[in-house]
């Protein structure tokens, strides 16, 4: 009977056990479930959290930031610009009018041209011209100037009594022997002595138009003045910058020196009109263009006062044009103070149409 009620109570503890095991388990279970479940909850949570963030506007933000600012170098920048616009080749303009049909307005009629004012023609003058047209384009070796009057020259727009030019440097030469002011009333022939000074005399409008030359020229330009008689005396050694102090005092040299009288003979050289010591003055300045006004032609004292012939003022130019890779192009001007004379024409002629130059006559304005 005891021994049934031992192991009834084993078994009951046993099942008490088993139960107890089971329990635990399943609380365990439980446990684990709910961690599970609370973490997805949260992970749900915070999903939801970051897509309603992304969504969401984000806030306005202000930033202030500091700028530095660096002022234009004005005056550079212009130089720089000038140079640039240097570099550039000039516009090119045609005078001609072309026409291939009927228009309804008329050009105007020519000038007329008094007859009796023409000199006759010299056929041997049309050859050279041909001749120096071809040395000016290449057609034959070694001559003198472009072949062009004068029209392609580099730098900026020049005139002086109408003739125009373009050119970076320039050298003004002026004849100041006695007959650029004794024809005109300034000057007394007989005594040397000077009747009219300055502004009053008909000379002036030659000082007037080289006055008008200089203003026009830039800064980029140099520039030079002779003047000549029985000696040729440049105002400076070389050519000086188109500042405006040396405008300024160029025109002071023109009012007050280029005058009557200021370039006699000197260093025990003869005298006369020496067109050809100026030309030798001109070739050791080297510019680009020359503007060369005279009354007549040249003379020398040991010579009794005779003319000097123009093929020696050519032999100069072609010593010249040995001595550098391009010559002066010189523009001859022909101041008429008296009459017109054919020798002293040809020979203005001759030194522009062989450098390239132009020729233009001027008559002298006379004041009372």
């Amino acid at each position: 009977m005891s021994e049934i009620a031992i192991s009834v109570s084993e078994g009951k503890s046993l099942e008490g056990k088993k139960m107890s095991g089971r329990h635990r388990r399943g609380l365990v279970v439980s446990i684990i479930i709910g961690s599970i479940a609370v973490h997805l909850v949260a992970l749900v949570i915070f999903g939801i959290w970051v897509i309603a963030r992304y969504f969401s506007d984000p806030p306005a933000e202000f930033e202030v930031r500091e700028i530095l600012k660096i002022a234009p170098q004005s005056r550079e920048h212009k130089m720089n610009m000038a140079k640039h616009h240097a570099l550039a080749s000039k516009p090119a303009f045609s005078d001609r009018i072309l026409s291939r049909r009927p228009v309804d307005f008329a050009l105007p009629d020519l000038p007329q041209v008094a007859v009796d004012q023409m000199l006759p023609l010299d056929p041997s003058e049309l050859i050279s011209d041909q001749v120096n047209s071809l040395i000016g384009i290449g057609g034959i070796g070694g001559g003198f100037g472009d072949g062009d009057g004068g029209r392609n020259g580099s730098g900026d727009g020049i005139s002086f009594f109408g003739i125009k030019d373009q050119a970076r440097s320039v050298v003004i030469m002026i004849d100041v022997s006695a007959s650029m002011f004794g024809r005109t009333g300034d000057l007394d022939y007989s005594t040397g002595r000077l009747l009219r000074k300055g502004r009053q005399q008909s000379f002036q409008s030659i000082r007037e138009e080289a006055f008008k030359l200089i203003d026009s020229f830039k800064i980029d330009m140099r520039f030079g003045i002779i003047r000549w008689s029985g000696s040729a005396r440049s105002w400076q050694e070389k050519l000086v910058p188109a500042t405006t102090a040396n405008k300024l005092a160029a025109r002071k040299h023109i009012q007050e020196t280029v005058d009557a009288n200021s370039a006699g003979p000197r260093g025990g050289r003869p005298g006369g009109t020496r067109h050809d010591y100026a030309l030798q003055e001109l070739f050791k300045l080297r510019p680009e263009v020359a503007f060369m006004l005279s009354d007549g032609n040249a003379t020398a004292s040991d010579r009794g006062g005779k003319e000097i012939p123009a093929a020696e003022l050519l032999d100069i130019l072609e010593t010249a044009k040995e001595n550098s890779p391009t010559l002066t192009r010189i523009h001859t001007i022909y101041y008429l103070t008296g009459s017109d004379k054919r020798s002293e024409e040809k020979m203005l002629r001759s030194l522009s149409r062989r450098t390239g130059g132009k020729f233009d006559k001027v008559r002298a304005v006379l004041r009372r």
